[in-house]
């Protein structure tokens, strides 16, 4: 005998479901407990390899971006006007090092280690138009036994000569080379200076008073006058005078023996009764590059400082 009571049909689950419903899939759509969880390993299986991708590749921008800025600026440090960062941590004098080219080593001279002459060297290494590049440069100095520094820099070709000064060195020859690279400055003379008020500008001696009133002046002093690397202005003025352009130039003002003055922020504030070899400024940007250089370790030599203590460039990663 056939029952004519309908068949039980089970109710739908409620909103708040209970711990074991499940979808028409049997994916616990319906679960009060981990139904996250449940979300989120659905979610990883249809996207586990694209996720896992991302992942590696951003691991490998995070590891590799400091040697990339390494490749490609070589340097670091203080902030500078432009952008170029410096540290040293014996003075204010900064470092760089480029790692882009190679140089050869010597072998029978070896390079001093730790140090490259990046910076102008003022009329102590004379041109070697024989050596084209950089390795050639190096090469042919490692090979002269009166050769023991070396420069180069696209613009002047090779550069070479005897033994150097570098930064705050002052045991050995007076032939002295920046150790950091080359900078915009601010800069001005205070007083007469043959070849930029004389032949440059067709001022004569008897202007030296109005050049002074005028450098001095905060209304007509000109910072932008020489803002390539000059030298001989000796060592940094710590402290206030380093703080500014305006500063430095203050500074130099109030001493009457002061006849020119130069500051970066990189470096500080210079000054003394004069200043020479001057870069200048003729719209050649290369001016600004650093070159690449060493030297050859030279017997006896201590390499110290004006405090008798051991100087030795500061290598440092741009950050």
């Amino acid at each position: 005998m056939v029952s004519s009571a309908l068949p039980q049909v089970p109710p739908p689950p409620t909103s708040r479901g209970s711990d074991t419903d499940t979808d028409i899939y049997g994916n616990g759509k319906y679960k009060r407990h981990g139904g996250v969880l449940d979300t989120l390993h659905r979610w990883l299986a249809l996207h586990g390899k694209v996720t896992v991708a991302g992942f590696i590749g951003l691991s490998c921008l995070v590891f590799l971006m400091p040697p990339a800025k390494l490749i490609l600026y070589g340097h670091p440090s203080r902030k500078s006007n432009n952008g170029i960062i410096y540290e040293n941590d014996n003075s204010p004098s900064n470092s760089f090092k480029s790692f882009s080219i190679p140089v050869p080593p010597c072998n029978t001279s070896p390079w001093k280690p730790d140090e490259n002459l990046l910076g102008q060297c003022p009329g102590d290494l004379r041109p070697n138009p024989s050596a084209s590049t950089l390795s050639s440069c190096a090469t042919t100095c490692c090979q002269d036994p009166k050769c023991i520094s070396w420069q180069f820099r696209r613009d002047v070709g090779c550069l070479q000569g005897k033994d150097i000064r570098l930064g705050q060195e002052k045991d050995g020859p007076a032939a002295w080379c920046s150790d950091h690279p080359p900078n915009r400055w601010a800069g001005q003379y205070l007083k007469f200076h043959k070849t930029f008020h004389g032949d440059k500008l067709g001022m004569s001696q008897e202007d030296e008073g109005e050049i002074r009133r005028r450098a001095c002046d905060d209304e007509t002093w000109n910072p932008n006058e020489q803002i390539g690397q000059c030298f001989g202005l000796g060592d940094v003025k710590a402290g206030e005078p380093s703080g500014s352009a305006e500063a430095c130039r203050k500074a130099c003002c109030k001493d009457e023996k002061c006849g020119a003055w130069q500051w970066t922020e990189a470096l500080g504030c210079f000054y003394s009764k004069g200043m020479h070899g001057c870069q200048g400024d003729d719209g050649n940007e290369v001016k600004f590059e650093p070159f690449e250089g060493r030297r050859k370790i030279v017997e006896g030599r201590k390499y110290t400082d004006k405090r008798g203590k051991p100087w030795q460039q500061q290598l440092v990663l741009k950050t």
